[in-house]
């Protein structure tokens, strides 16, 4: 926790989060989503500076778009992570099978069949969509899956965060200890998600390929898939109607049916870039290109 952090900063903010909290949860979850777009488009217009990272992030990834369009679908990028917070503290103040029920599940199967072989699973996922709704869902399909998180800043409110994330049975991996747990779960038969969307630093990053340009991507996914032979099956919970989505697996990555050289990190971590960047063009407004994921340092 940052070392300027105050006893009293953590609890005004968590005062106004349960204020915030409270106004929404008397909402139906329509109504609390357009409420957090709307704050969406305020924050976007507030922050110049993350207006500027998502338009150049859009204007580069899809080329073939007019200003004019990019513009169109930066305003919906931050709607949809505005109305994703308003709905995450929607649910937060309700059972989590209510927000639960507006999930629809497409390959179920997939998921459950993989996680049957005993070998372990990852589910590579993305900062795209809900993926919190991701995880609580595949909890909820009786496969417990320990999730990595980096704490919030604010303990009252990362309290609050971890009750919901582990409301199906999951269970939150803190990032120091990140790589023996999901190592003693794998091998286990147990499921990882995963996340390696975002910039990454050294000595994890490895340069691979995303939307066309080098991006310093984590090489922890590919490291581990190797080591162990688990499974990899993509996931993604995205946005098909107000406050509904529809959670998809895939079929599985099977590293046993590489090649030694397909199975090195850097390749491997490309063809998982790939696999991320199908998912994202599927949906555009539902990723993070407000995040500057294509620094390199």
């Amino acid at each position: 926790m940052p070392k300027h952090r105050t006893a009293f900063r953590n609890r005004l903010e968590a005062f106004l989060a349960r204020a915030l909290g409270a106004s929404l949860a008397r909402k139906t979850p329509e109504a609390a989503e357009a409420a957090g777009r709307a704050l969406g488009r305020l924050f976007r217009r507030l922050d110049g500076r993350r207006r500027s990272l998502a338009r150049k992030n859009l204007s580069l990834a899809f080329p073939e778009l007019t200003a004019a369009e990019v513009e169109a679908l930066s305003v919906r990028c931050f709607e949809h992570f505005g109305g994703v917070t308003a709905e995450l503290v929607h649910a937060a103040a309700h059972e989590p099978g209510d927000a639960l029920q507006r999930v629809e599940t497409e390959g179920a199967a997939i998921a459950k069949d993989a996680f049957a072989t005993g070998r372990g699973v990852f589910f590579l996922t993305a900062h795209l969509g809900n993926w919190e709704w991701a995880a609580l869902g595949t909890g909820a399909l009786g496969i417990p899956t320990g999730v990595v998180a980096r704490p919030l800043d604010n303990p009252l409110l990362d309290a609050t965060f971890t009750r919901l994330r582990t409301s199906t049975g999951n269970t939150v991996i803190g990032k120091r200890d990140a790589v023996r747990v999901m190592l003693r779960a794998i091998r286990s038969g147990g499921a990882i998600g995963i996340l390696i969307d975002q910039h990454a630093h050294p000595p994890d990053a490895v340069t691979a390929p995303f939307f066309g340009r080098p991006a310093a991507t984590s090489s922890a996914l590919a490291k581990l898939a190797d080591r162990t032979e688990a499974l990899i099956v993509p996931a993604h919970a995205v946005r098909v109607a107000p406050a509904r989505w529809r959670l998809t697996y895939e079929p599985p990555l099977d590293v046993r049916t590489l090649s030694r050289e397909e199975r090195g990190v850097e390749r491997l971590t490309a063809r998982l870039n790939g696999i991320l960047e199908q998912m994202i063009r599927r949906n555009p407004e539902q990723w993070l290109w407000l995040h500057n994921r294509w620094r390199l340092d």
